[in-house]
């Protein structure tokens, strides 16, 4: 069921298995605040739906930001993620080795946090989403 979209974004979610499911937005210098809305609308769905499993697809987003931008938007949405109930996330992981080294990045700091939640990288949805069933 799509809860959210707004041809930048979209927010897919299926009851049965609690699984939200979201293809991260593109991530431009120009349109950063997009991509900051989008990601806040994110969080609030995730708090208001009491929701336990996000499925992320950064598989076919574009970045074209500074690592310092980036860092600090993927860092506080990690953050902001902490402060609800969600107890899993899976990340499908981008082609682009540039992204994936400063997700890794992001990833590792938010691990060194005490966090709520935990997080794995997939290279395909299907095992994504088992590992968010187990």
């Amino acid at each position: 069921m799509v809860i959210f979209e707004n041809g930048y974004f979209r927010l897919d979610y299926t009851l049965s298995t609690d699984i939200l499911g979201v293809d991260l937005p593109d991530m431009r210098t120009a349109g950063l605040s997009e991509a900051e809305r989008c990601f806040e609308i994110m969080i609030e769905h995730v708090r208001n739906y009491n929701i336990h499993r996000l499925l992320l697809d950064s598989s076919k987003a574009v970045v074209e930001v500074g690592d310092a931008e980036y860092n600090q938007l993927i860092y506080q949405v990690s953050m902001d993620l902490m402060k609800t109930n969600l107890k899993k996330v899976a990340r499908i992981v981008s082609s682009t080795t540039e992204l994936e080294k400063m997700a890794v990045k992001v990833q590792q700091a938010v691990l060194q946090s005490p966090s709520t939640y935990q997080i794995q990288n997939f290279t395909s949805k299907q095992p994504a989403m088992q590992w968010l069933l187990v």
